[in-house]
């Protein structure tokens, strides 16, 4: 398996690099692997600055994602992302989060309730 010289991880990304960059993936369907290796960083740092131009908004979007999780991502600290928690998952956490919420609007109101009682109380006692 081949490495991927990545002595510019970590390094501040030139202007001139950016745009290349932009330009290499646009239009020269450059992917993820040949540009980490262009530009000697990760293709963690690659995709993160694809994502902030906005040509993708996933990493698994990238133009040879799939190779670099297959052949690269063992070698380099960022390894494949965590699958995303499926759409039941989410509104069965969104559900959850509802009823607690729900339920410590409950406790409020009636604590709220208990300190109007009190206070009627108090005003009686001043009548």
């Amino acid at each position: 398996m081949a490495t991927i010289d990545v002595s510019n991880r970590g390094k501040r990304w030139s202007e001139t690099d950016s745009e290349r960059l932009k330009t290499l993936y646009r239009q020269a369907h450059c992917d993820l692997v040949t540009l980490a290796g262009e530009f000697k960083r990760t293709p963690c740092s690659i995709w993160s600055k694809l994502m902030q131009y906005n040509i993708i908004s996933e990493p698994e979007e990238a133009r040879g994602y799939d190779l670099y999780i297959d052949q690269y991502a063992d070698q380099y600290r960022y390894a494949a992302l965590p699958p995303k928690p499926a759409k039941a998952d989410l509104l069965t956490q969104a559900l959850d989060d509802l009823r607690n919420d729900m339920q410590s609007l409950q406790k409020d109101v009636q604590e709220v309730k208990t300190l109007i009682q009190r206070v009627l109380v108090l005003i009686e006692k001043t009548d």
